[in-house]
């Protein structure tokens, strides 16, 4: 789960595949001149869509982060909680979607465990679950890349892919452009990609990625007081489960 920081006194909470939706979104629009292009394009689409499964049922069923009576934020639970959940999701996504999707999908929680995370800052139980997870998805994206039978470079480039609209999906839940990430180019160069808060749903964006002049993407989210609190785990799910859910749409134009 996301948690924006509140602002005029509601706490947007967004979940993992809300965000994942808007990461779809930006992957069904990409395309500009210059641009690396999804091949093929509804299979990326759908891993950009669907990055996030893993966190399914957790999402179902939060925890309750009792240091700050909110749900645990994705940031706040480490690889010995989600590692399994990763490699639940992936075969979730090669049942369901295919080799392409479930791929994509694995190599992206490859990318949160070797790029986006501290491993000084572990405890050993949290590199115990990298470390099982690496061996057996490495062993599956060898296996279904071999049966594919596509080259390395596009496979990179697919992933790129998935990683830059997962980060601007981020940087837009977070309102934090410095997440915005970079953008994987046709010549195999990356461009870093400048968001800047125009207003409170606006952003302008450079490079930029899409097809067309302006895109806005949306999900649902559930909006709260940002004094809300829980100390029972059980009321805070059912709350949850209660909540009433709204739009957050959200607007990026070029720079």
């Amino acid at each position: 789960m996301i948690l924006r920081s509140p602002e005029n006194g509601i706490r947007l909470l967004i979940s993992q595949p809300s965000h994942a939706l808007l990461s779809g979104q930006m992957m069904a629009a990409w395309g500009a001149p210059g641009f690396a292009q999804p091949d093929p394009a509804p299979e990326v689409i759908l891993a950009a869509e669907q990055h996030d499964i893993a966190w399914l049922s957790w999402e179902t069923a939060p925890t309750l982060d009792t240091e700050t009576g909110l749900p645990h934020p994705f940031t706040r639970l480490g690889p010995a909680v989600h590692a399994p959940m990763w490699a639940r999701g992936v075969e979730i996504a090669r049942a369901a979607y295919g080799l392409w999707p479930a791929l994509l999908i694995s190599l992206h929680g490859t990318r949160v465990y070797t790029e986006y995370m501290d491993p000084e800052s572990l405890p050993p139980e949290d590199h115990a679950a990298i470390d099982r997870n690496a061996a057996k998805e490495a062993a599956l994206q060898a296996d279904w890349i071999a049966r594919l039978g596509v080259t390395q470079d596009q496979v990179d480039r697919n992933s790129a892919l998935v990683a830059v609209t997962d980060a601007l999906s981020l940087a837009l839940c977070f309102a934090d452009p410095d997440k915005a990430g970079e953008a994987p180019m046709a010549d195999g160069t990356t461009r870093k990609m400048k968001l800047v808060r125009q207003g409170p749903s606006r952003w302008s964006l450079d490079p930029w990625p899409f097809r067309e002049g302006t895109l806005t993407v949306q999900c649902e989210v559930i909006r709260l007081p940002a004094e809300t609190r829980w100390t029972d785990e059980e009321a805070m799910r059912r709350d949850l489960r209660e909540a009433t859910w709204s739009t957050l749409a959200e607007t990026l134009v070029p720079a």
